[in-house]
């Protein structure tokens, strides 16, 4: 199986992804999200795919981000996104 997944650079242009960036909350207006592809969890910077069944302690998880930009973001990759409350 294919060890990669999509990443934000191949769906946004390095203006936009800093666009993201500015949309960075700190963690305690955040919400703790993943953002899983084909069940297997995602990081979105470099599209590296963790192995499936992982627990999820080890999963990667971004902190910053609220539900909104979460979600424009899993719906830019088309992928699910899980969020940690």
């Amino acid at each position: 199986m294919d060890n990669l997944g999509p990443k934000l650079s191949d769906v946004y242009s390095s203006e936009q992804i800093e666009a993201l960036r500015t949309e960075m909350v700190p963690f305690s207006q955040a919400t703790p999200v993943r953002f899983q592809h084909h069940g297997q969890t995602l990081s979105i910077q470099s599209g590296h795919l963790q192995p499936r069944g992982i627990n999820v302690i080890y999963q990667t998880v971004y902190w910053n981000f609220t539900k909104e930009t979460a979600k424009k973001v899993a719906a830019a990759l088309n992928v699910k996104v899980v969020f940690s409350e």
